[in-house]
């Protein structure tokens, strides 16, 4: 079980993935943007959306100082140049709010190591 913070979402696209998560019975947030990085301090697994101008500064902050926690930029349409940027940006994954329950359930299960990991230390 994760403390997932989901950021800047959509209702509909936060819906879809916390449905999607269910199954794992995690701690479920969903916060508005805008947020600071501090507001995050508890998250094992961030999910954040709406556009870049909002979650790049915010992935940014969260970068220096939760380096390793994990970060998954959810985009409505996934564009190759806004997934590399997002990645060089330090993201860990960039995903389409529109992925299925399957394949999201899979990512955070991918990204559980990492957060057991972070929350261990």
């Amino acid at each position: 079980m994760a403390n997932i913070f989901m950021v800047g979402l959509d209702e509909a696209a936060a819906d879809r993935i916390g449905t999607a998560l269910a199954p794992g019975h995690h701690h479920i947030d969903r916060c508005p943007a805008p947020v600071q990085p501090q507001d995050l301090d508890k998250a094992d697994i961030v999910f954040a959306g709406s556009d870049r101008t909002q979650y790049l500064p915010l992935l940014r902050g969260f970068r220096d100082t939760h380096p390793d926690t994990p970060f998954v930029v959810v985009a409505r349409v996934p564009e190759t140049s806004e997934w590399i940027e997002a990645l060089e940006a330090g993201a860990t994954d960039y995903c389409s709010d529109t992925d299925g329950n399957r394949q999201l359930g899979w990512l955070v299960e991918s990204l559980m190591p990492l957060a057991k990991a972070v929350s261990a230390v």
